[in-house]
């Protein structure tokens, strides 16, 4: 390449030299001598930096779109009248220590009562991945049997929200859980999920699941979620998992008159080495809940949402509500 190569693609010597990694009085001596042979030209396997920068700012662009639609997902109920959500706790469906007769039990309940939605708010399975793998010599379910498992779960019920626990998230970014959600007719987010459910009535209820809500008490099981609630949106319905506990809180908002409910919920996983280990003590009332929501009633109505501990019951009462329809 010649001293006027170098200037018409670079501008001058010096910066040609600094671009080729060699000092600028080493690149004019050599341009001095001359060339003595030619290589032909080399492909860099990276690209120019011009098109790195568009890629980021395009990517940038792309999570900035993502971010602020999800940040409140939209869900238009086609069922006029009440409805009820059965939320499931952790399940572990793979766990020996898992009660999978209730866990299909709730399963068949949703698929059989009208107007009653299927939601999870994480920790499908056990999952061990890593020094945890294990733990599956402490289990009679292979591997391969717990992603069976899993894919019948999700396969059992159409979610109405799917959210991703830290046993799924150790899957990283090949995650197979977002591949069998794919189906779904609502929603599949990892770690948690704030919906906006509207209703024929033009009424909207505010849910916001998540796997876990930061915070601990030794006096409240449900304290993280009773703090995000307090200080935090303060939706219609709140409601996590994780610690295998139940909990449960109401408050009122003084401003606008809502009605908030924060629920901790269990799991399905009954009988648990780590915690035995541990020496946590039973607080489970239930592995799972029912919300049953009633679209006609106003926000400051202390029963607008009801909840169940029994699934069963929770089902009756939803049932009952709807015959008025």
């Amino acid at each position: 390449m010649t001293r006027d190569d170098l200037i018409q693609q670079y501008g001058s010597v010096r910066a040609a030299a600094r671009a080729m990694g060699v000092s600028e009085s080493t690149l004019r001596s050599r341009l001095e001598r001359g060339a003595q042979f030619e290589a032909a030209e080399q492909i860099d396997e990276d690209l120019p930096i011009e098109e790195l920068l568009e890629i980021r700012k395009r990517k940038f662009a792309q999570k900035a779109r993502a971010e602020t639609a999800n940040k409140v997902v939209d869900i238009k109920v086609k069922v006029a009248g009440p409805v009820g959500i059965l939320h499931f706790g952790d399940p572990h469906v793979d766990d020996d220590g898992t009660d999978i007769v209730a866990l299909e039990k709730h399963a068949k309940l949703i698929r059989d009562t009208e107007g009653l939605f299927g939601a999870n708010i994480g920790d499908v399975s056990n999952n061990w991945v890593g020094r945890l793998a294990r733990l599956y010599a402490e289990q009679s379910t292979t591997a391969k049997e717990a992603w069976r498992l899993t894919e019948w779960f999700i396969g059992s019920v159409d979610w109405l929200y799917l959210v991703g626990g830290n046993h799924d998230a150790w899957s990283g970014a090949g995650d197979p859980l977002q591949w069998l959600a794919r189906g779904i007719s609502g929603v599949h987010k990892d770690h948690g999920v704030r919906m906006s459910l509207n209703f024929p009535n033009r009424s909207s209820v505010m849910v916001n699941a998540r796997h876990d809500f930061a915070g601990n008490s030794i006096y409240n099981p449900a304290h993280g979620v009773m703090k995000a609630t307090h200080f935090g949106t303060r939706d219609h319905l709140s409601i996590c998992g994780h610690k295998h506990v139940s909990g449960y809180g109401v408050l009122k908002d003084p401003d606008s008159g809502r009605v908030c409910h924060a629920l901790q919920i269990a799991s399905y996983k009954v009988y648990d080495r780590y915690a035995k280990e541990r020496g946590f003590r039973d607080s489970s009332l239930s592995p799972c809940a029912v919300t049953v929501i009633d679209p006609a009633l106003p926000d400051s109505h202390a029963d607008k949402i009801k909840v169940f501990w029994d699934a069963d019951e929770g089902a009756a009462f939803l049932k009952y509500k709807r015959r008025k329809v």
